[in-house]
């Protein structure tokens, strides 16, 4: 399912990710990572992200079954060029609030403001209850996400590669 292209920018398109998709992905999630977090995540370590290992891991979950739970859509501009995707499925916490977790949504510079993320997030979360995890100091991530209706949890953990500090927060549906 992908959202109505009346909801979409003109000519930009967003669909499950396939694997032909992998190798512009994993180029297009490396440089969005550096751009997000240039101020945020050690230098050396944004400078040592490899599309080719990104495009792997991205293989990799294009060839699960499609019942695996994960979901992942990718974004693509009104040139046909990957600029974003985001991913959800079963929680992967132990101590996990919700059953449901966002996993990422990730856009470049010229996909942001769209309208594009909150698609997503609509797509991909709809009405459930959901979890996620950002880093702290992402500033423009957490604000967006505290629109839509998420709030710190409390939850804490560590950006395993890089120490830099996590929160995790929560949407809950309201009873209805």
């Amino acid at each position: 399912m992908t959202p109505a292209p009346d909801r979409l920018p003109r000519g930009w398109t967003i669909a499950p990710l396939a694997p032909d998709d992998c190798d512009e992905l994993g180029r297009v999630h490396m440089d969005v990572w550096r751009d997000a977090y240039a101020h945020v995540m050690p230098a050396d370590y944004l400078a040592g992200l490899r599309s080719e290992r990104s495009a792997a891991r991205w293989r990799e979950l294009a060839q699960r079954p499609a019942d695996a739970g994960q979901r992942t859509l990718v974004v693509r501009d009104d040139d046909d060029r990957i600029v974003g995707f985001a991913s959800a499925g079963p929680s992967r916490d132990d101590d996990a609030p919700t059953a449901w977790e966002l996993y990422a949504v990730n856009l470049a510079p010229a996909a942001r403001g769209t309208g594009v993320a909150d698609l997503l997030l609509d797509e991909l979360v709809g009405g459930r209850d959901v979890t996620l995890w950002v880093v702290e100091a992402n500033d423009r991530a957490r604000a967006f996400y505290t629109r839509r209706g998420f709030v710190d949890e409390g939850g804490r953990s560590e950006h395993e590669a890089t120490g830099t500090p996590e929160i995790r927060m929560v949407r809950r549906t309201p009873p209805g």
